[in-house]
């Protein structure tokens, strides 16, 4: 028969590790051809040549068999010796445990008495981890960096000036180069160039893109009399600053309207109008860095301003910038740069500066770097400029282009000046309404508060409408928020209207208002009286139609019902006053000899209208109480 190969192969692949409660079966992977090689390899004794092997293997094999024919044989002699050996060993054991079960409870009660003893932990010392040696390394280390740097700078300290031979312990010179550089350092970036040493006045750590470096070169002067110069109080630190951005400068903020001015503001401040070429390093620095950032913001802003589309068009010229904020209000900026070495002046005051104004545009400024200088978190701390949180999270949240696009199209700095400028100008139409109709009229009496926390684009102010000595039944309100380009009234009765830049029609509102309280003092001054209201209307589409706004009226009777009395208030006509009465029964004049039935004595006559000049009292409410109290009598 010919022979068959048959090829066996296992069942399974991978080994079963483990089997879980569900029945899902974990495998464990099979070994490599190089693992598997090297599981092998390590079963090899190496130590033994390949001889030794056999007969190693041999000789275990006999002294196998010679222990157990060993064990076999003492188990027999020990059946012979006595069958109950091994009952007897075991219950000797367990008698040993108990009785040392019985001493530690029996130790462990009695902890406490001084007679027995007391088993305590064994403390073990603690094994020092690697973290700390190489904390303290680095401390160590550090200390001594630290220790050179204090040593040197100690030395520059106690230096003494060039031509002095003062022992170290002599207190510091006024005039030392060295000291003087240190604290040139301390307040402005410095660099080494070769055997140079260079400075930096730019604002590049803020975002700046401006074509001027901002750089200065520091050097020392040789040839100075270390006596003269202590009297003086001059330094030997000379400070080169480039001839473009010498001198001081300020931006001016002009808010006109027609030939007039509204507003005017400074960025920043002009303290002085010029700076000595001998003054002081410090001095010096901080007017050519002032200098270059008016340089920068004016630059930017006319950039900005021939960029941005406006219904007007903005106009750049030299060192001005033209732009329109209302219809006949115009914003100037113009940059101011004073290289005259004339004696030092105060500046001149403009009388209608604005704090507010020059307060909002610093504060513009400020947030403007602020937001360069830091990003929102997290972001790298060795980056001074980032990207957006907007930016940074469009991967994860999926954002799209156009959302990613319009979130970069934020307002420039042209667009934040103007919106501050039109709201100054805004607030100051308000102001000027609201005190040209307080002047005017007197009765009723007009007040405005103004809140002293607003934002540099919002505020809010509180009109209070009231008659004289009736301030606690004849009371308006009315809140002006004033915004931008437009002003939200909120009324009384919760409407709210909306206003736009133009003051007549402010002026028409508060008309209307006052109006409307002069029939509400009405309607609270005859409740308080005890007289009927028939009707009240503060809309009227009877009678002649109002030019302004709506008219209001009133119809009142007295508490017999023998008089009536009726108001009507409109925004531009003023108040009319009628009262109606019941015929005199006594007149015998207009008595008629064809009624005879006393109840027709009672009809009511026509409205007469009653001149107000002629009554006395000092408003219109106080007119109407003599009114109404002679009505009712």
């Amino acid at each position: 028969m010919d022979p068959v190969t048959v090829s066996i192969e296992s069942l399974q692949e991978f080994q079963v590790q483990e089997v879980s409660l569900d029945g899902q079966e974990t495998y464990t992977k099979p070994l490599s051809m190089s693992e598997n090689l090297a599981k092998l390899a390590h079963k090899i004794d190496f130590t033994k040549p390949e001889g030794e092997e056999v007969e190693s293997t041999l000789a275990d094999e006999e002294k196998d068999a010679k222990k157990a024919e060993i064990k076999e044989e003492s188990a027999t002699v020990q059946a012979v010796q006595w069958p109950w050996e091994s009952v007897h060993s075991k219950l000797r054991l367990a008698l040993t445990e108990i009785s040392v079960l019985s001493d530690i409870l029996h130790i462990s009660r009695w902890a406490k008495d001084p007679r027995y003893m007391v088993l305590d932990p064994v403390s073990q010392e603690q094994t020092q981890s690697k973290q700390i040696i190489q904390l303290l390394d680095k401390k160590k280390s550090l200390a001594a960096a630290a220790s050179v740097l204090q040593n040197g700078a100690k030395r520059m300290m106690r230096q003494p000036p060039a031509g002095t031979t003062s022992s170290p312990q002599k207190p510091q010179h006024p005039n030392d180069f060295h000291a003087d550089l240190l604290r040139l350092r301390q307040h402005w970036r410095l660099k080494k160039v070769g055997a140079n040493i260079l400075g930096d006045l730019s604002f590049r750590t803020a975002g700046s893109r401006f074509w001027h470096s901002g750089t200065f070169e520091v050097t020392k002067t040789t040839d100075m009399d270390s006596e003269a110069a202590e009297k003086k109080n001059q330094t030997p630190l000379k400070v080169t600053i480039p001839s473009d951005i010498e001198g001081t400068s300020h931006i001016q903020v002009l808010i006109q309207e027609g030939e007039a001015d509204i507003a005017t503001a400074f960025l920043p401040q002009p303290s002085r109008s010029r700076v000595s070429p001998d003054a002081h390093w410090q001095e010096r620095l901080e007017a050519a860095q002032t200098v270059l950032f008016c340089k920068e913001v004016f630059a930017q802003i006319a950039r900005e301003a021939v960029q941005l589309k406006s219904p007007v068009p903005h106009i750049v010229v030299g060192n001005q910038i033209f732009c329109t904020l209302f219809p006949g209000v115009q914003l100037c900026l113009t940059l101011c740069h004073n290289t005259s070495t004339d004696s030092q002046t105060e500046p001149v005051k403009q009388p209608n500066h604005s704090h507010a104004l020059e307060h909002s545009l610093h504060q513009l400024l400020r947030e403007l770097h602020r937001s360069n200088m830091g990003g929102a978190t997290p972001r790298p701390i060795t980056s001074a400029l980032t990207v957006s949180k907007k930016r940074r999270l469009a991967g994860p949240q999926a954002i799209s282009r156009k959302e990613l696009t319009d979130s970069q199209q934020g307002e420039c700095l042209l667009e934040k000046v103007l919106k501050q400028a039109k709201h100054i100008v805004l607030r100051k139409r308000v102001a000027d309404v609201i005190t040209q109709l307080s002047c005017d009229l007197q009765d009723p009496i007009i007040l405005v508060h103004w809140s002293a926390h607003s934002q540099p684009l919002v505020c809010t102010a509180k009109v209070h409408i009231s008659t004289s000595g009736y301030e606690q039944i004849a009371t308006t309100l009315l809140q002006l928020t004033v915004e931008v380009d437009q002003i939200r009234v909120l009324c009384k009765d919760g409407r709210v209207i909306h206003a736009n830049h133009e003051e007549q029609q402010l002026k028409d509102l508060i008309q209307c208002q006052i109006s409307q309280h002069q029939i509400s003092s009405m309607l609270s001054l005859s409740k308080s009286m005890s007289m009927h209201i028939l009707h009240y209307n503060f809309q009227l589409g009877v009678g002649s139609a109002s030019k302004l706004g709506n008219a209001s009226s009133v119809l009142v009777s007295t508490h017999h019902g023998q008089r009536m009395v009726a108001v009507r208030s409109d925004p531009l006509n003023g108040i009319t006053v009628l009262v109606k009465g019941c015929k005199n029964p006594h007149d015998t004049e207009h008595k008629s000899n064809v009624v005879t039935d006393p109840k027709w004595e009672t009809i009511m006559t026509d409205y007469r209208e009653v001149d107000l000049e002629r009554i006395p009292g000092r408003s219109f409410v106080n007119k109407m109480e003599l009114l109404m109290a002679v009505l009712a009598s």
